[in-house]
């Protein structure tokens, strides 16, 4: 399955990040808005991605406080 996640452009250097290092392989599919980032990534395990994609919004709002 592909799934796309729309990122806010200070947040993608967290989400490159933990994508890559939970071997996800994803596509940066260019700009969704004028402050967002479009990323595609393919899986078989939606809720292994959904839980890491929650893990980078935690860390974005730890950095952020």
């Amino acid at each position: 399955m592909k799934a796309g996640i729309a990122v806010d452009n200070w947040k993608l250097p967290v989400f490159r990040k933990r994508l890559t290092e939970g071997g996800y392989e994803y596509t940066d599919a260019g700009p969704f808005t004028g402050d967002t980032t479009l990323l595609t990534v393919e899986t078989n395990n939606m809720l292994a991605l959904k839980a890491l994609l929650e893990g980078c919004h935690a860390e974005c709002r730890e950095s952020k406080q």
